[in-house]
């Protein structure tokens, strides 16, 4: 056998065929299933997440076999009927990947669209990604407030293209981001390392992991950085600092307790980028130039905790009960541009932008996973609910006092801190709001080997969802609540033993608390996709492959509103469509070779997206094995991307495409001790990065920089 109470709408009334039928084929698979759970003997055990098998660090190798995105247990990767990516344990280390902002240089479907210079939003697919996964458990994601947590948290980095609406719920329609923690070791690891650039940045860490008892039961590991990063901008800079926890209790032969939690906190002095003139053209200006005040802060501590209880059952199934909260605030003051800049002057308006933010997000959710047997053929069923809270508060004002400036002779010294008091009553007093969202899932998923090569997958997911938010600049109160189900379908045919082809049909929902010029809230966004795809592998699994072509229909996407006659209003887009294809490698052609290239290209409907729209990146490393130059690395990369577009109003904003090249060389000092230098943007290539408004939002790529790190394994 070959290894291996819901809001009317078009799509609304076509979906009354979908769900009685997902639901019928679940209603059948679940109870014959568990009819059929003493009989298992054709599915091997679920591979579980903490395995040997699944876990990346320590391996040598760019490829994968298994992926947790979009699911509850790990899947062999041919049989997730999805575009699905992984940056393993080793490919972060060599390209030095610390954020998710630099894990977006090393995948060509994902892009990072600069909002600070140390952190960005995420775009893939044409769209921006509001929120992100660790361990298969939602965290909200906005740029504003960074992108913690570090990825030295971390074994692996996964990207699932597309939607996950049978498990991620309300969301995005474009993809899931998973971060994969690190766990416990049963022997004693202790890992170091210091870095230093040119830039004036430096960086420490340290982890450290082993079992706590002699019998192995008990297992802990704790890891930590801190780090001050400096930016070829003036003035600009970040100091972070983070803990991670965990430990491990295994209270049976076949049941694992484990507890822990993240601790970071981040310090900046941020950049909001360069304005443009007014007809969008962008401005001859060096690259170092900062638009913005001494006086801007950005003050953000990040806390988070869980706890997980997973057993495996002796006919093969897993269940898992997982709690986890997630509490941020953040504190933040930025002088900004208001206007663009007249182009015979050279002058433009600033504004004090404050604001205070508080988040607290609860998670819970419980789980099985099974393999069985339904008319002597193998199927696995995953089934659960979830239940997701998340408690907001904005509170946000505006000092117009600044008034105008110039951007040849700008000053940053020249404003003094103003005195922001909340709430504010000026344009954009609609986020002074107080908000609080719960969703509870019902789901299940289920994949039915039909042959030997040929497995369907069929899912849904029915959610219950309710909001309330207070205007406390007005005194509003807006209250709704949405039902949703969301039907899942997939089918895999291994087409040769190593040669498999795909296509799946996915939904999502994501409920908006955006409002109309009216005072009413906008319906929910409305996603749907359609993909198909082949995915390959070669030299035993040394090197992977897939392809893959998507069309995106997404509708009610809230976007300004232009001619309300006060600002932060919204009205709600017609059907757009994103349409496009991906291919990536990963893995190793020739001994000592490791690499991860490829390509994707998207064509969209929204003009407010700033990312390119083809992007090529290719990265990799040769390590010498034996002779004169044993323990000797080279790598190098390259990003090239298209030309960027997007619309500030009815004024549009054009920049070229560029290719940046990246090159690092290490050598093993001894065992586990490892010297490195990496150079990005080796060839000091002026470009610019990222275009947003015609007031602010340019920003320039980064310099050649090059950085050293000195690494200790024991």
């Amino acid at each position: 056998m070959n290894r291996r109470s819901c809001h009317r709408s078009p799509w609304r009334a076509r979906r009354h065929i979908a769900l009685p039928s997902a639901i019928a084929v679940l209603a059948v698979l679940i109870p014959t299933a568990w009819g059929h759970a003493q009989d298992v003997t054709v599915l091997a055990p679920i591979t579980v997440e903490g395995d040997p098998g699944v876990i990346t660090e320590g391996q040598d190798s760019y490829a994968w076999e298994r992926a947790t995105v979009g699911g509850k247990q790990p899947q062999d990767r041919r049989d997730i009927p999805q575009t699905v990516i992984v940056l393993p344990r080793q490919a972060l280390d060599d390209f030095g990947v610390d954020s998710i902002e630099d894990a977006a240089r090393l995948i060509p479907s994902l892009s990072e669209a600069t909002g600070d210079g140390f952190s960005g939003s995420l775009y893939t697919r044409g769209q921006e990604v509001f929120q992100y996964f660790v361990d298969g458990a939602p965290r909200p994601f906005l740029s504003i407030y960074g992108t913690a947590p570090d990825l030295f948290f971390f074994d692996r980095f996964e990207l699932m293209s597309g939607p996950s609406g049978v498990f991620q719920g309300s969301g995005e329609p474009v993809g899931t981001l998973n971060l994969v923690r690190k766990r416990p070791t049963d022997e004693l690891q202790m890992l170091f390392g210091a870095s230093g650039d040119t830039l004036g940045g430096y960086r420490l860490e340290g982890d450290i992991g082993g079992a706590l008892n002699e019998a192995g039961t008990i297992r802990a590991r704790i890891a930590a950085y801190g780090e001050h990063q400096d930016s070829n901008v003036a003035f600009t800079e970040q100091d972070q600092a983070g803990v991670f926890g965990t430990i491990e209790l295994d209270l049976g032969e076949h049941t694992t307790l484990s507890a822990g939690g993240i601790l970071e906190y981040t310090n900046a002095l941020r950049f909001s980028g360069l304005p443009t003139f007014e007809d969008g053209d962008l401005i001859d200006i060096d690259r170092d130039t900062f638009i913005g005040s001494d006086e801007n802060d950005a003050e953000i501590p990040n806390r988070e905790g869980f706890v997980e209880l997973e057993h495996e059952f002796a006919y093969g199934g897993v269940a898992k009960l997982t709690g986890r909260v997630f509490d941020q605030s953040a504190s933040l003051l930025n002088l900004l541009g208001l206007k663009p800049v007249e182009r015979e002057t050279g002058d433009f308006d600033v504004f004090f932008f404050a604001r205070e933010f508080e988040q607290t997000a609860y998670y819970a959710d419980a789980n099985l996973t099974s393999p069985f047997t339904v008319f002597d053929r193998p199927v696995e069923i995953v089934a659960g609910v979830d239940y997701r809270r998340t408690e907001q508060g904005f509170e946000q004002n505006f000092d117009f006092s600044p008034g105008t400036v110039n951007i040849f002779d700008f000053d940053p010294r020249a404003f003094d801190k103003p005195q922001i008091t909340f709430p504010g009553v000026g344009p954009g007093f609609r986020l002074n709001t107080e908000t609080v969202q719960n969703e509870t899932g019902l789901y299940a998923q289920g994949r039915i080997e039909i042959t030997d090569r040929v497995k369907l997958n069929l899912g849904g997911r029915f959610s219950i969802f309710d909001s309330e938010t207070t205007d406390t600049g007005r005194g509003i109160r807006t209250e709704f609540d949405e039902t949703d189900f969301a039907p899942y379908a997939g089918l895999t045919v291994d087409v040769l033993d190593n040669v498999t082809v795909y296509g799946s049909y996915a939904e999502i929902f994501q409920p908006q608390t955006e409002q109309s010029s009216d005072g009413a809230t906008l319906q929910p966004r409305q996603g749907r996709q359609f993909e198909v795809g082949v995915k390959t592998e070669h030299f035993g699994g040394a090197l992977i492959t897939q392809a893959s072509a998507y069309l995106i229909q997404d509708r009610n996407r809230a976007l300004p509103d232009l001619a309300a006659d006060a600002p932060g209003f919204f009205t709600a887009s017609d059907e757009a469509d994103s349409k496009g294809v991906e291919f990536l490698v990963s893995g190793s052609p020739l001994p000592g070779l490791e690499l991860i290239a490829g390509i994707s290209h998207v064509d969209t409907d929204l003009v407010t997206d700033p990312t390119p729209d083809t992007v090529f990146s290719a990265f990799g490393k040769y390590t010498f094995g034996e002779g004169p130059l044993r323990g000797l690395g080279l790598g190098a990369g390259v990003r090239a991307v298209s030309g960027l577009d997007i619309r500030s109003g009815d004024i549009e904003i054009t920049a070229p495409g560029y290719a940046v090249v990246d090159a690092f060389a290490s050598y093993e000092i001894t065992d586990g001790v490892e010297a490195k230098l990496a150079v990005t943007n080796l060839f000091d290539r002026t470009y610019v990065e990222r275009i947003n408004t015609t007031s602010r939002g340019t920003f320039f790529g980064e310099p050649l920089t090059a950085r050293f790190t000195v690494s200790a394994r024991f």
